[in-house]
Formats: C-alpha cells, structure tokens, sequence
C-alpha cells in the first residue's frame, strides 16, 4: 500500500513539474515577444530558401481624375493609366485601348488630333499616340529638374502649358511630340493647381487665386493681371469674357481688363470646390 501511495506521489509529481514547465515556456515566449522570431533568425539561415523573381503582371482600375473628349472617343485617367473608351452610344461605353502603367496616377488630360496630353504626380508631361485607339503608346516626355507634381495641363498651338504646383506655370514647346521641351516658365504665387489658356493668355488656378499669365512670347511670360480670391483656387474655365473658378464654390470674374479682373458673381456649392 505504501509503495502504491508511492508512485502516485512521484506521478502527480512529475505531471505538475511538466504543466510547470510548459506554464513557464508559454509565458517567457509571450512576455519576450520576439522570442521565437529570433529563433528563427538563428537557424533559419541553414535552411535553403527558394528565390522569388516578381514581375509586374497587370493592373486594373484606380483613380479617375482626368477626362477629355474628341469625336466618338473618351479619354479618361484610370489611375496611372490613360484609358479610351468609345463612346458612339453614350448608353454603353466601350474600352478600345489602354496605355502601359505611367509613373504614377493620371491628373489631366488634353487630346489635340492624333495625341493625348498627360500630366499627372511624379512627372510633368506625357505625350501619347491615339492615332490607334486600341494601341496608344507614349511617343514622348518631358520631366523637370525638380519633383513634378502637375495637375493640369492646356494646349494651344505647338505649346502645352503645365500647372506644376511649387514649380507653377511650365511653358514646353510640343512641335516634335517626341522631344518636348521646356522654353519658358512663370513662377506662380502659391502653387498652380489648373490652367486653361485663351489667345495670348494663360490663366492659373493656384493658392492665391487667378494669374493671368502674358504668353505672347512664350520664353519670357509675364503677368497680365491678378485676382486675389479668398481660398484657394483649383480649377478654371474662360469663356467669352470670364473666367469661371472654383474657390470656396464657383466664382465667375470678369476679365475683359485681364490687368483688373473683377467678381461678378458667386455659387456657394454644398460642398468645398
């Protein structure tokens, strides 16, 4: 009976020095965090790991913040790419074609004859071929020195005119699509959201309110004339004699004097502008 008494004893003994053990090694591992990681940091290397060769394979959707239209055909930034779309029946739009991956996502987009002009975030200007809208491929670029952030872009003869943010206006001479260049530039008040050009102006959007840029000579822009709005400026359209603004809701400024441009009217939107 004693011998019995015994073994249990040294049974039970043995079962609570195991549960004791593994008590104390679950709590180490929980109260060391990164215990068993570094465990595997250890032995880990002594394993041979397969090498992974990853490669872009394709992309879909994203951000829509660009459009233009010409003929049967829409032009639309679907995040870094330029996409169009035929649009013959409006009811059922369809893709005919899209472009490669740009370096980041589309923010403007202007189409004169056979090309589409792209600004976007990280690169001031693409130039896409759409002769073929199934196949449209980027025949040109142009980059500034600096980061580009550009988010609007406007073409008006064999110029394309760029709001570069801190960079403001950049004027690039388009003649040959496949080598733009830069040939004059106005340092805008405030950064350059948005520009639209009528004749021999430029009119920027920016943080300040509306520049009317004198283009004439497109090396040396000068300022023809300033309105100081009272937020920030992000898009504009002219029409006959004004210029339609979004700041704080919609704002149509008179600008048959570009040298003094004066508010005519106001639409509070809902929401911010």
């Amino acid at each position: 009976m004693k011998k019995s008494r015994n073994r249990h004893s040294f049974i039970l003994l043995f079962f609570v020095l195991i549960v004791s053990l593994l008590f104390t090694a679950v709590l180490t591992s929980a109260r060391a965090g990164k215990a068993a990681p570094m465990a595997e940091r250890v032995f880990m290397p002594m394993i041979a790991r397969p090498k992974l060769e990853v490669h872009f394979a394709g992309h879909i959707g994203g951000a829509n913040r660009g459009v233009a239209v010409q003929g049967n055909y829409a032009y639309i930034g679907e995040g870094p790419k330029l996409t169009i779309l035929d649009i013959a029946n409006p009811a059922h739009p369809v893709v005919m074609g899209k472009t490669l991956p740009l370096p980041n996502i589309v923010q403007d987009v202007v189409v004169t004859g056979n090309y589409a002009y792209v600004v976007g975030v990280e690169y001031t200007l693409r130039v896409i071929d759409i002769a073929n809208p199934a196949a449209p491929f980027i025949i040109g670029s142009y980059d500034t020195p600096a980061p580009a952030y550009s988010l609007g872009v406007a073409v008006a003869g064999n110029y394309a005119y760029v709001a570069d943010y801190y960079q403001g206006l950049r004027i690039i001479d388009v003649s040959n699509p496949a080598f733009p260049a830069e040939v004059g530039f106005y340092d805008t008040p405030g950064i350059a959201h948005d520009v639209t050009v009528r004749g021999s102006l430029a009119y920027v959007a920016g943080g300040f309110g509306l520049s009317i840029i004198d283009v004439s000579t497109p090396a040396t822009p000068i300022e023809a004339g300033f309105y100081d709005t009272p937020s920030s400026a992000h898009g504009v359209a002219v029409a006959g004699n004004y210029a339609y603004i979004t700041a704080g809701g919609l704002r149509i400024i008179d600008v048959t004097n570009p040298a003094e441009p004066v508010e005519t009217g106001f639409y509070d939107t809902p929401w911010y502008a």
